[in-house]
């Protein structure tokens, strides 16, 4: 009976060991899986920072390129103006001199 006895207390301190040692594995899986959860969002946190960055350089260079070329259509449309009215002012100077001129 005593055998029997000693047979059921080992067992059960085996048991208990058993179940320790799966609860330290259940902890350390825990924390393994927060660590890789925390990896793999910092991941997406750069990826996504990438991302955006590279969309606003792409913005910003076509924001560049489209000022770029406002820019250049209005100095070529002050272009034009200053032309006719060279050329008006030169009608006018003509025209002015003719009607000194009694023309």
């Amino acid at each position: 009976m005593e055998d029997v006895i000693k047979q059921i207390v080992d067992a059960e301190k085996r048991a208990e060991e058993r179940i320790e040692r799966a609860k330290e594995e259940a902890r350390e899986i825990v924390l393994k899986a927060r660590e890789e959860a925390r990896l793999i969002e910092q991941e997406i946190i750069e990826r996504a920072e990438k991302q955006a960055e590279a969309l606003i350089e792409k913005a910003r260079l076509e924001g560049e390129e489209e000022a770029k070329k406002i820019l250049e259509e209005g100095e070529a449309e002050i272009e034009e103006l200053k032309v006719k009215a060279t050329n008006n002012l030169e009608r006018a100077i003509s025209a002015g001199i003719a009607l000194v001129r009694g023309g």
